[in-house]
């Protein structure tokens, strides 16, 4: 199906109309029970693969479908309703496969899903299982990996379901046979998530043009970055399209895996790494003038160039060399932090991890602008135009679509926990 300027609604209603079978589908691979016990104030499960897992009174009642369901947030029960020390009477199974907690001070039974349980261990082994990273690709990836065909698209299908794998699993993907006309980027957004807003408007037209007040217009190289770093919250998803290619020489276009760039540097130079973990930047961008595109602005935001989760893996990162603003440090760490700095942005840079293309009229790579970077070499000068479209959404809405399509194809890990990002 086509999908027009109102779109994105109407593939809503048609999502929408799709109910999900299962929300979460677990597999049943060790969810069976050996031994259940109760050990002080905890449920304490002896699985069938000898695995033992610890269920605290506090969480246990926190969890109770009794008041209602956390998922969709229509909940009567609150935290300050609960009893001060919530005590364990008695725990048991029944024949529907549910572990059944009596409380000891309430006259309540609460019952939970084996599968549930078991997937949801608070141990760290538990936690990381969920957790799906951008993978550590390099200049080796193949484009045919990432590629999706816009003729094969239709709302919910399986090329739908990979366009979101592509982003979510590499940080991009590379979308050809698009149509050519100045309303197709958003007739593909509405596979995605509604457009977003920067200081450039809902999309950012780049018509090279012999003058210019942004870089991206001219003809000159553009060193692989991440957008808008000056920004609180940076742009999540981004669509780079080619509307009209310039038939002139070079403007090969580049995608750097950030993750893979950290990593690395991890391996190499530890110190190296965590002084740009550690450490935030200041980044800005001020522009007095209102100008054809975008308003006035005056942004400013500090923060690290490579942002870690709570287990320390690479979850976000944030590097424009012409946006860094001046560095305030401590003057006995600038010389080691500037050392650092030179060598991110050598790696960047370097080949190791980037793959280019000439992005052809129809084509498209939909990028994580928090995962990966996004550069281009120079081309033969502005006499030929050259037209790409510029668009952002969210991530969290992304990120969201991509659990509803996999919920809905009964894949596993629906309930993923995918990288935070900068923010």
């Amino acid at each position: 199906m086509d999908l027009d300027f109102d779109g994105y609604q109407r593939f809503g209603e048609i999502m929408q109309s799709n109910v999900l079978k299962t929300r979460y589908p677990v597999s049943d691979k060790n969810s069976a029970i050996k031994e259940l016990s109760v050990v002080g104030r905890d449920v304490v499960v002896r699985w069938s693969d000898n695995h033992t897992s610890r269920y605290n009174a506090y969480w246990l009642r926190d969890n109770c479908q009794s008041g209602g369901d956390k998922l969709s947030a229509v909940r009567s029960f609150t935290l300050r309703a609960m009893a001060k020390e919530p005590s364990i009477e008695s725990v048991r199974t029944n024949d529907s496969g549910q572990v059944v907690v009596q409380w000891l001070h309430e006259e309540l039974s609460s019952f939970f899903d084996l599968k549930w349980l078991r997937a949801n261990c608070c141990e760290e082994s538990s936690r990381l299982a969920k957790k799906q990273n951008c993978k550590l690709w390099n200049h080796t990836l193949d484009l045919k990996e990432v590629r999706i065909d816009y003729k094969d698209l239709a709302p919910n299908n399986k090329t739908h379901l990979n366009l979101l794998e592509c982003v979510v699993n590499n940080g991009f993907a590379y979308v050809v046979n698009l149509p050519t006309t100045v309303d197709s980027i958003e007739l593909f957004e509405a596979y995605l998530s509604p457009l977003t807003f920067n200081d450039f408007g809902r999309i950012f037209n780049l018509i090279s043009e012999p003058k210019v007040w942004d870089l991206s217009q001219s003809s000159e190289a553009l060193d692989p970055h991440t957008d808008d770093p000056y920004r609180y919250s940076p742009p999540g998803i981004r669509v780079l399209y080619c509307l009209e290619a310039s038939d002139e020489g070079g403007g090969q276009s580049e995608i750097v895996n950030g993750v893979s760039v950290c990593e690395k540097l991890r391996e190499l130079d530890p110190q190296a790494f965590a002084l740009l973990s550690s450490i935030a930047v200041p980044f800005i961008r001020y522009r007095e003038d209102v100008v054809d595109q975008g308003k006035d602005v005056h942004l400013r935001a500090e923060a690290t160039i490579i942002k870690l989760d709570r287990e320390g893996q690479v979850c976000g990162f944030r590097f424009h060399e012409r946006s860094m603003a001046t560095l305030d440090i401590n003057p006995d760490l600038m010389d080691d932090f500037y050392k650092a700095l030179i060598k991110l942005s050598e790696m960047v840079c370097g080949g190791e991890f980037s793959v280019k293309t000439n992005l052809k009229s129809g084509e498209a790579f939909v990028f994580d602008n928090q995962l990966v970077m996004h550069g281009r070499s120079s081309f033969e000068g502005t006499s030929a135009r050259r037209h790409l479209q510029l668009c952002q959404m969210d991530r969290d809405l992304v990120h969201s679509r991509y659990r509803l399509l996999k919920s809905q194809h009964g894949q596993l890990g629906a309930d993923c926990v995918l990288p935070p990002g900068v923010c």
